[in-house]
């Protein structure tokens, strides 16, 4: 789930005016959401990559062509573990092999994140 303010009839609204919106994208077994709460539905099942067997194996693959012809590659889709840190971090790396500096020099812990990820993406 995530905690979100867009949606229908809400984007218009100043920030402080817009209500604060749970959105669930795996509703627990025996759970239900009470209907009258539901402003809209959407399907975003392509907006994340399966983690399957076949998804692990080409993600694992990008390093074969990553900076091949000067194309690199970062998203979700990139990444194993298809979270939003790691999308970006994916960006960051990305940046940082056409020239941009990383742009947490001080923090430690963050940058083993990068290194792990740039030895996986290639």
């Amino acid at each position: 789930f995530g905690v979100q303010t867009p949606g229908p009839g809400v984007a218009g609204l100043e920030l402080d005016e817009k209500p604060v919106m749970l959105i669930s994208h795996a509703l627990g077994e025996g759970k239900k959401i009470d209907s009258a709460l539901v402003r809209g539905g959407g399907n975003h099942s392509r907006a994340h990559p399966l983690y399957s067997g076949w998804n692990v194996m080409a993600q694992l693959s990008l390093r074969l062509c990553q900076g091949r012809d000067g194309l690199y590659y970062c998203s979700n889709w990139t990444t194993p573990g298809n979270c939003h840190d790691m999308s970006l971090l994916s960006g960051f790396l990305c940046a940082h092999a056409i020239g941009a500096e990383y742009p947490f020099p001080d923090e430690r812990e963050a940058q083993k994140d990068f290194h792990r990820l740039n030895d996986l993406m290639g």
